[in-house]
């Protein structure tokens, strides 16, 4: 009978969790929304880069300057095409395979400071100016 419980559990969380994780239905539903990259460093982002992360495997804290400064200085296409490739421990596309390009790059932008995310504006919109 405890044997049968368990497994009429598990068959049931297993059905409300794929009710509840619909990462393409979330990601068009928040798509253009102000605060679209926070809520996919939220639902994605946050597990690890946190700052107490639910799996702590010494990803760079949101908004935590000291740790997105240095990376930064690599240039912001580097550290997209470590978000896009997968870097360390972490997986490709941040483990949000059904985002966007774009979807990444608001969620990048997420994770750092406000001032640093002003900075970073700026150059990338000098950038496109020049190119």
């Amino acid at each position: 009978m405890y044997f049968r419980m368990i497994i009429i559990s598990w068959i049931l969380s297993q059905n409300v969790w794929s009710a509840s994780h619909r990462p393409q239905e979330f990601l068009q539903e928040i798509r253009g929304s102000s605060d679209e990259g926070e809520q996919i460093v939220e639902h994605f982002c946050a597990t690890c880069h946190d700052a107490k992360p639910m799996i702590n495997l010494g990803a760079p804290v949101i908004q935590r300057d000291e740790d997105w400064i240095p990376r930064l200085k690599q240039g912001f296409n580097v550290l997209f095409k470590h978000t896009e490739e997968g870097y360390g421990a972490m997986p490709s596309r941040g483990g949000c395979f059904e985002c966007s390009d774009e979807q990444l790059k608001l969620a990048i932008l997420a994770m750092l400071s406000p001032q640093i995310k002003k900075n970073l504006q700026n150059e990338l919109e000098a950038h496109k100016k020049n190119n």
